[in-house]
């Protein structure tokens, strides 16, 4: 993981049992100098506590399209506006169909279908 100082990527969790993995991603990512936003989907928190990534990132963890924290409340837009690379670790069956075809119900699906 080499060239990540001062990278800052957006970490998107969807739910799997691979959401375990995403815990040590996170820390090699930061470990590597890049700055990590984590984004989960509902299912992911069935795997992997918010708490637990907002530990490892040192940032507070997005799961919802109406959080009030975005005070534009477009989360979808904010999240990625900076954001080097979307980075979808798991990528559930779920998740990948959602963006084929052009889904978009939860904030991660939302946020990488509007990223440019």
């Amino acid at each position: 993981m080499k060239d990540l100082a001062g990278k800052h990527i957006v970490l998107g969790l969807s739910g799997g049992i691979a959401c375990y993995k995403a815990a040590e991603l996170c820390r090699l990512l930061i470990k590597a100098g890049a700055s990590v936003q984590v984004v989960m989907t509902q299912a992911a928190e069935q795997f992997m506590t918010p708490v637990t990534m907002q530990a490892l990132s040192q940032r507070p963890v997005f799961g919802s399209q109406w959080d009030s924290r975005a005070t534009n409340n477009m989360a979808h837009i904010n999240l990625t506006r900076e954001a080097d690379v979307c980075l979808m670790a798991p990528a559930s069956a779920d998740l990948i169909a959602k963006l084929a075809q052009g889904q978009a119900d939860d904030l991660l699906s939302l946020m990488c279908l509007a990223r440019p």
